[in-house]
């Protein structure tokens, strides 16, 4: 890194680190609303209980209801799995699903299927013994949305930190900050994934994560020091017009 005192380097820090409040909002609100509500759904449909043979069927239920649907249509795409449900007296429309098997994939227009209604939504269809959950369905999902709230806090505190480096003067490379930024993403994905596929705690995403970018960005830092920024590279306050 090397001195260089400029006013756009320095409006550019202040725009930065100013920029740095949009992923710490974000990561509040994963912390604080996304993940509380994630965990209270998940909790609730894991206990709701069946609805009482014969009850009167609404479109909202805090139990869990069985009702036959036919089969409208289907859309088979790579990034959009669809069936359109018609014929049911409480609930009518489009389910959504995150793959095309291993039931949905089989279903033809006219086929009759059974889903499974909770709080106004079908989680799940069932056909002939294969059933198969649609994105509704609450899951226990909690290490991947702490994985991406510490994802979200580490980007402000990167931001932030290189946005005080430029305001105060100093230049630092666009590939230093694409490492710092692709170690971040890392630290706090890995953690995501093995806590999530060894049904560890949340906490315990966070718990790794932060360390383990706090050493990656040390490590990044001390490969660059002393590099002064060249052509091929540019600079963050290269890209400012001067």
């Amino acid at each position: 890194m090397t001195d260089r005192h400029s006013p756009w380097t320095r409006t550019g820090g202040a725009l930065l680190t100013a920029a740095a409040l949009v992923p710490a909002a974000a990561a509040w609100y994963v912390f604080a609303v996304r993940m509380p509500d994630d965990t209270e759904r998940s909790r609730s449909y894991a206990v709701a209980a069946t609805c009482p043979a014969g009850s009167p069927g609404t479109a909202v239920q805090e139990c869990l209801r069985t009702v036959p649907f036919t089969v409208g249509g289907t859309v088979l795409r790579p990034k959009e799995h669809l069936a359109t449900l018609d014929g049911a007296p409480i609930w009518s429309g489009t389910v959504r699903f995150g793959d095309p098997g291993p039931l949905l994939e089989d279903l033809k227009p006219g086929d009759r299927v059974d889903g499974t209604v909770w709080r106004g939504r079908v989680t799940r269809l069932e056909r002939a013994g294969v059933a198969q959950s649609s994105v509704d369905e609450p899951r226990e999902e909690a290490q991947i949305t702490a994985g991406l709230g510490t994802a979200l806090a580490l980007l402000a505190v990167l931001a932030a930190a290189l946005g005080a480096l430029l305001f105060t003067g100093r230049t630092t490379t666009f590939a230093l900050a694409r490492s710092l930024l692709f170690w971040t993403l890392f630290s706090c994905v890995a953690p995501a994934a093995l806590a999530f596929w060894a049904g560890l705690a949340w906490w315990t995403v966070p718990a790794a994560a932060v360390p383990t970018a706090l050493v990656a960005a040390e490590a990044v830092r001390r490969l660059n020091t002393g590099k002064v920024p060249g052509e091929p590279q540019g600079s963050v306050a290269d890209r400012l017009p001067a």
